[in-house]
């Protein structure tokens, strides 16, 4: 059984899974610089105030800018910000936290420097928690058989490109030691989906220690996943659920997607 949902916001996604299309990340770009980019992104922003937005990122939406050029979620929002508050020069608009490109799920932007600063100390401390889900092909194995929950190690350290296994920490002596756990939700036709909470932050953490396990998730072909019929440009790996401080109110702010849009979310990738 998953963790439930705490009190909090709740974002509905089950729209996004069925139109791809009109969250193309090309289509976004052609009308960031017109007054439908307002109504356009309206539908993936879960939560907005004057210090903070809480957004849905589609999978192939670059967290910050790279080599490639292509727009990011925070010059794509500041546009948003710009056309709906009419406001002249730049806007301050930056995410606080990162998803693979080809990841998808809630992310959190700030409007001003001190919000910036403030939630990026709350994931430095790790105040800031995340939760995650996921689709794999095969089974994460306890020493019984299936797990239902279980906790994945791995050094990180690379071999054959894929996270070193440990048992213990004991295991490799001298490594630093990154953790997750993982709890099945459900399975179906050859599909697993599990909830993840991570300890740390390490770079691809949940993709390689998943690997490492023996259960890449769908669409990772980096670490040995299986290629997805229809998208191969998404990987199954969704933030699902947020729970960190307001940066000015010194409330709690959680969020999460609605349990619908969860039991949709395979369709997103299938």
């Amino acid at each position: 059984m998953c963790p439930g949902f705490e009190p909090g916001y709740v974002f509905d996604a089950s729209q996004i899974f069925g139109s791809d299309g009109g969250f193309d990340l090309r289509r976004i770009v052609k009308i960031a610089q017109s007054d439908e980019i307002v109504a356009a992104l309206a539908p993936i922003i879960a939560y907005e105030d004057n210090h903070l937005l809480v957004i849905f990122k589609p999978a192939g939406w670059l967290s910050q800018s790279d080599e490639t050029g292509d727009a990011s979620v925070n010059e794509i929002f500041g546009a948003y910000l710009k056309k709906k508050y009419g406001k002249p020069g730049n806007v301050f608009c930056a995410a606080v936290q990162r998803l693979d490109r080809p990841a998808s799920g809630l992310m959190v932007l700030a409007r001003t420097s001190k919000a910036a600063a403030r939630l990026s100390e709350q994931i430095r401390e790790g105040r800031f928690e995340k939760r995650y889900r996921v689709l794999t092909h095969a089974a994460l194995q306890g020493a019984k058989g299936d797990a239902s929950r279980i906790v994945l190690t791995a050094t990180m350290r690379k071999t054959d490109r894929m996270a070193k296994r440990v048992e213990t920490a004991g295991a490799d002596s001298g490594a630093s030691i990154y953790t997750l756990t993982a709890t099945l939700c459900s399975s179906t036709a050859g599909r697993y989906a599990y909830d993840v909470e991570i300890e740390g932050g390490k770079f691809h953490q949940i993709r390689a220690l998943f690997a490492a396990h023996g259960s890449p998730l769908l669409g990772d072909l980096k670490y040995g996943g299986k290629k997805l019929p229809k998208h191969s440009d998404r990987l199954a790996l969704t933030c699902s659920w947020l729970n960190f401080l307001h940066p000015t109110r010194n409330s709690a702010v959680i969020e999460a997607l609605t349990p619908a849009s969860l039991q949709r979310l395979h369709t997103y990738f299938i």
